[in-house]
């Protein structure tokens, strides 16, 4: 009778429909012991054989991105790298056509959520998605009166400069109207080429030329933007850029390596020489004669073994030979254009090949290419949340005069496998690793880090930032002193010189951190 009782005391709360079955698996009627046989079927921890590796990184996924830290150490530079970006300059937002009359667009940037629209001059506008009047955001509003955006809770209408000038819901009359409170805050855009900028900064706007790159402004000029999203913080996908000793390892089996039997760049104990230009950029290059750090292996016909023995493994890498079935073809085409085996640069501009925009730059952009003079691609790192960036992929084919009809079909017909081959096949590859870095964890560093450091010391010491908050004496002066971490790199360019008579120590120290 009381088993009875509790079954249709269960019943009559909706506990379960009728059924003996019913009764069994619902734990709620076994006394709230939570033993039901549905629930012990179905509890998602390691209740079976084999059942710990869904957990063995315990609650944070097996491949999901570690949470974003920074160190503690003050005198670690990455300690003041700033999780969501520097905020005083033109970042690239988003299509200037994806922005339609009638319906504003949100997009995160830096943490800050900004409504676009456009105005009466169906120029594109921004504003912090945010009204004044109860804190709703403005994107879920619409644009009713062509050139204004309305908010979608009281009527609130904003201009482009943010501006309230109704309030629907009080009336022509209200005095909402033009309130000094009442002023949503403004974002300074400029579009170029059919992508819209935004100038992030509290201050008074830069030049958008300082942090826009030049191709960008040259009139003939076919802009390809891509978009690309990446669930890790924008230090860790900038900092890869300037890794310049992975593509052995993380991009052995991309198109674009394959070509090369160098694997990319030759492998060496030796970090590329760096150059901080301007205080605004870092350009690294493998040195000459006795710092040319490239030729650290090459034998005295000036080949480099594709294979290598390591003796702590007693094995070679690459294990197999495979990759090298084709790459004749490409040492070939170098032979033809006067240029060594291995590696085919493109045509280069007739522009100093260190310059202010050959490198990566603040505040988040890595330049690939070289110096070419046909072809420039842009990777900007746009920090979204601490854990997200999006990647904006500024893709510019560069012409001296207008391109033929035929000329811009051929680029259109062959852009989307270019495309794949640059940004995704090789760039994913990238992502695969760097969203694994555990940016608060010790480091030992190697003489081949020395890219990294040097963007380091420029992003913390050099950002626009730290030099206003400075010229207002907010900030203390730049620290001239070496890191532990710029320490270690310098101690292993020495022990790699120690050991052999082809390297000069004191011009491989001269030229590593360099200002220019």
């Amino acid at each position: 009778m009381a088993k009875f009782s509790r079954i249709s005391a269960c019943y009559n709360r909706g506990n379960f429909g009728p059924g003996t079955m019913e009764y069994i698996l619902n734990p709620a009627c076994l006394g709230g012991n939570g033993m039901g046989l549905k629930k012990l079927l179905l509890k998602p921890l390691s209740g079976y054989p084999g059942g710990y590796r869904h957990m063995r990184r315990g609650t944070q996924g097996f491949d999901q991105t570690p949470p974003f830290r920074t160190p503690d150490d003050p005198d670690d530079r990455r300690s003041r790298m700033p999780p969501l970006g520097f905020r005083e300059y033109w970042y690239p937002a988003l299509p200037d056509k994806d922005i339609k009359k009638g319906q504003p667009e949100v997009l995160r940037m830096l943490g800050t959520d900004v409504v676009f629209f456009r105005d009466q001059n169906d120029e594109v506008q921004a504003l912090l998605d945010w009204c004044p009047h109860r804190s709703v955001y403005l994107s879920m509003g619409k644009c009713y009166f062509p050139g204004f955006v309305t908010c979608p809770y009281h009527g609130a209408t904003f201009d482009g400069d943010g501006n309230c000038v109704a309030f629907l819901t009080e009336g022509p009359e209200s005095k909402m109207v033009g309130a000094p409170g009442m002023k949503a805050r403004k974002f300074p855009t400029i579009t170029i080429k059919g992508l819209v900028f935004v100038w992030m900064g509290d201050g008074e706007p830069a030049d958008p030329q300082e942090d826009i790159p030049p191709e960008m402004f040259e009139e003939h000029n076919i802009h390809r933007p891509v978009f690309s999203m990446f669930d890790c913080n924008w230090v860790l996908v900038l900092e890869n850029t300037m890794d310049a000793h992975n593509a052995f390892m993380v991009h052995r089996n991309a198109i674009r390596i394959l070509k090369s039997r160098l694997g990319g760049r030759p492998r060496t104990p030796l970090g590329y020489r760096v150059n901080l230009v301007n205080n605004k950029t870092v350009h690294y290059q493998p040195g000459r004669g006795k710092s040319s750090v490239e030729r650290y292996y090459y034998d005295e016909d000036g080949q480099i073994p594709y294979q290598m023995y390591y003796p702590g493994v007693d094995g070679v890498w690459p294990l197999t030979k495979w990759r090298l079935a084709w790459t004749w073809i490409f040492d070939r085409k170098a032979r033809k254009t006067g240029q060594a085996p291995g590696r085919v640069r493109p045509p280069q501009a007739d522009t100093p090949n260190v310059n202010e925009w050959n490198g990566t730059r603040l505040p988040g952009m890595s330049r690939t290419g070289g110096n070419n003079a046909y072809f420039r691609s842009t990777r900007w790192a746009v920090p979204v949340e601490e854990g997200l960036t999006r990647m904006v992929y500024l893709n510019v084919e560069r012409y001296g005069k207008k391109p033929s009809p035929m000329r811009r079909l051929w680029s259109s017909v062959s852009w989307p496998y270019r495309n794949w081959e640059l940004n995704f096949n090789f760039r994913n590859q990238d992502y695969d690793a760097e969203k694994y870095v555990q940016y608060d964890f010790p480091e030992y560093l190697s003489s081949t880090d020395s890219v990294v450091v040097a963007m380091r010391r420029l992003f913390v010491e050099h950002n626009r930032d730290v030099q206003r908050r400075r010229a207002r004496e907010e900030e203390l002066p730049e620290r001239p002193e070496e890191t532990v971490a710029e320490q270690m790199v310098r101690e292993g360019d020495a022990r790699v010189a120690e050991a052999s008579e082809s390297f000069d120590i004191d011009r491989l120290q001269e030229e590593l951190l360099r200002q220019v």
